[in-house]
């Protein structure tokens, strides 16, 4: 049997946009530090633990992404991973900082409260009526006073890939900076930053590649690092000089991290990251799309589904019920899925006048039987009567 980890409730985990499921493997790692640790203290563990903390989840990284591993510094959520390096960055009055409909809420605070501060302009790349973000306009408006480019790759409301390789075309020999949010995108899609570099990529470990919460990370070019100082230091990575002065410690991205962190969550990172390598891409793409064309075809059912390239979320609406109504059907059924706030992507949801929406997201280990039975669950769910009683009855199938 496929190793799983639900509860007795989920007979299909549609939440990975959320957090995803860990494997085995990953769950035993973690455990098996935290019983070192319980033993010899948090100290010695993470001693006898050195090369895997220092070197290994680095290395795991970069031959995941094919990245460098002095581009790669640890965090504890993409969100900080990306305010810490944006943060970082000096920009003018003269400056001027493009993002997408698609923008992650928690970036576009960070952006207006940097705007406050350096008075730089903010301006919205248009999308297509397709619902691709437009890169022909980019191409047209790009000029030297467009200092950043914030790019979601993979929004968190909705399957929609922007690919990196025309935008990192469009920032070559510019001063342009690309920063790429790939918090969704990381562990769905093959992300190959040595075909198509970017200044900045960011994503966390609870997501689709299946790690402990509490891990993230950012992957910084050596230009962006030139520009960029982080708000905070640690002395891990600073140190004061005779005479009172700051030096360096090291000239890697790793200036960015502070020295605390769960180092049993990134025991466990590295174990996910490893198996991430064995992902079917094409697998999850092509069961994202009969579960979005599937629930296409239920009567009353809205699914919001933008672009012309999707892979992993979805999120739907219905004429008749609440979204909060369908979501708790969902649940009640055994379906896994997330009630979405709109003003999380507030450029693109709240304009299209959707303040709430149910999210279902396919993950690597998600099987079409799971596709199935969700399938099934809306499809009642949306009936006459709006009820799951027969569907909510069945026995757990999985086991941990």
């Amino acid at each position: 049997m496929t190793d799983r980890t639900y509860t007795e409730r989920w007979r299909s985990y549609l939440n990975t946009a959320g957090s995803g499921l860990q494997s085995r493997e990953t769950r035993k790692a973690v455990a098996d530090y935290l019983t070192l640790e319980g033993t010899v203290g948090s100290y010695f563990a993470e001693r006898a633990y050195a090369e895997l903390i220092e070197e290994g989840v680095y290395r795991s990284l970069a031959e995941l992404f094919n990245c460098d591993r002095d581009d790669v510094a640890m965090s504890d959520s993409a969100t900080r991973a990306w305010h810490s390096a944006v943060a970082g960055l000096t920009l003018t009055a003269r400056d001027i900082v493009w993002t997408t409909p698609y923008e992650w809420a928690g970036n576009l605070l960070l952006l207006r409260n940097l705007q406050r501060t350096a008075g730089f302009s903010l301006q919205e790349i248009p999308c297509t009526p397709r619902g691709d973000v437009d890169i022909d306009w980019c191409h047209r408006h790009i000029s030297d006073r467009v200092a950043l480019i914030s790019l979601t790759h993979m929004p968190s409301c909705t399957g929609a890939v922007t690919p990196l390789g025309p935008f990192s075309e469009l920032v070559r020999d510019r001063r342009t900076l690309l920063v790429v949010d790939a918090c969704q995108s990381a562990g769905n899609v093959p992300i190959d930053l040595t075909a198509t570099p970017v200044d900045l990529l960011t994503a966390n470990g609870k997501k689709s590649l299946l790690a402990p919460r509490g891990t993230g990370f950012a992957v910084m070019s050596s230009r962006f690092r030139a520009g960029a100082e982080p708000v905070s230091v640690d002395v891990h990575t600073h140190a004061f000089a005779p005479g009172g002065g700051i030096r360096r410690l090291t000239e890697s991205a790793r200036r960015f991290e502070l020295g605390e962190k769960s180092v049993p969550a990134f025991v466990g990172f590295d174990t996910a990251l490893r198996q991430a390598r064995g992902n079917d891409w094409d697998r999850t793409a092509a069961l994202s799309r009969e579960l979005r064309e599937r629930a296409g075809r239920i009567p009353g059912l809205r699914v919001h589904a933008p672009g012309t390239q999707h892979t992993g979320i979805m999120c739907v609406t219905h004429d008749r019920l609440t979204p909060e109504r369908l979501w708790h059907a969902l649940c009640r059924a055994g379906v896994a899925c997330w009630l979405i706030d709109g003003a999380h992507t507030p450029n693109y949801l709240l304009r299209a006048g959707i303040d709430h929406a149910v999210r279902l997201a396919v993950g690597p280990r998600t099987t079409r039987g799971e596709i199935d039975y969700a399938i099934g669950v809306l499809e009642e769910a949306g009936g006459p009567r709006a009820t799951v009683p027969a569907l909510a009855q069945r026995k757990r199938e999985w086991s941990a």
